[in-house]
This record gives structure tokens, C-alpha cells and sequence, in this order.
């Protein structure tokens, strides 16, 4: 009979129930605002006949799990320079040339090499 041992790796985060500590913070900061949102909303402001609240609270809930779920695929910095160049496209206006900085030129000119001694002592065969 064989024995499955449970292997821990160390360079993954440790996730409970999918998701890090990290994306549970924003989950549950997402959930608090919401509720704080959702109730500032007048409860006599009606969509069909749920109160508006509502739909806030699944609006800014829904899209922290969409956040939190589209960080898995892409890194937030992909994500932030999607939004940034190609949405709002807000590109950058101003371009610095590249200036060549004079360098140091190597082998420095200034330094002598010792004479090297010359292989003179090989025997050059004639046919």
C-alpha cells in the first residue's frame, strides 16, 4: 500500500480557499465599504423593487472578486498600464532624448603592458 504525503511549497503563497492573506484583506475592505455604500443610499431610491442599496452592494462586491480574480492572470501593474495607455490613453507627452555619456575608453591608453617575451624557441620542420 502506498502513502501520499502532503508536499508544502515554499516559493507559492499560502492560500486559503484559493486566494491569499493579501486578496482577502481587499475581499473584506470590499464588503465594508460596500455595506457603508449601500446604506448611505436613501432605501426609498428603487430599481424595479429592490432598493438601490442593493445593486451597490453587488456592484462593489462583484467587482473587488473580479479585481481579485483578474490579479491571478496578470500582475496589477499589467492591469494599471492597460487602464492607463490603451483605455484612457493617456501617453506619456514628454520624451527625453537618450544622451551618449563619454566613456571610459578600454584598455586605458596610458597603461604600458611589460615587454612579452616572443616564443622563439620552436623548431620550424623542413621537408
Amino acid at each position: 500500500m502506498s502513502l501520499v504525503h502532503k508536499v508544502i511549497i515554499l516559493n507559492k503563497p499560502l492560500k486559503i480557499r484559493g486566494f491569499t492573506f493579501g486578496q482577502w484583506f481587499i475581499l473584506a475592505s470590499a464588503v465594508g465599504l460596500a455595506f457603508i455604500l449601500a446604506f448611505k443610499v436613501p432605501q426609498d431610491w428603487k430599481l424595479g423593487t429592490l432598493p438601490l442599496g442593493v445593486f451597490v452592494w453587488v456592484f462593489i462586491v462583484g467587482g473587488a472578486m473580479v479585481g481579485v480574480s483578474a490579479a491571478e492572470f496578470k500582475p496589477f501593474a499589467w492591469w494599471r498600464n492597460l487602464l492607463l495607455y490603451k483605455i484612457f490613453q493617456s501617453v506619456p507627452k514628454a520624451y527625453y532624448p537618450h544622451i551618449e555619456e563619454q566613456t571610459q575608453i578600454y584598455p586605458d591608453p596610458d597603461v604600458i603592458d611589460p615587454a612579452r617575451r616572443e616564443d622563439e624557441g620552436y623548431i620550424e620542420l623542413e621537408m
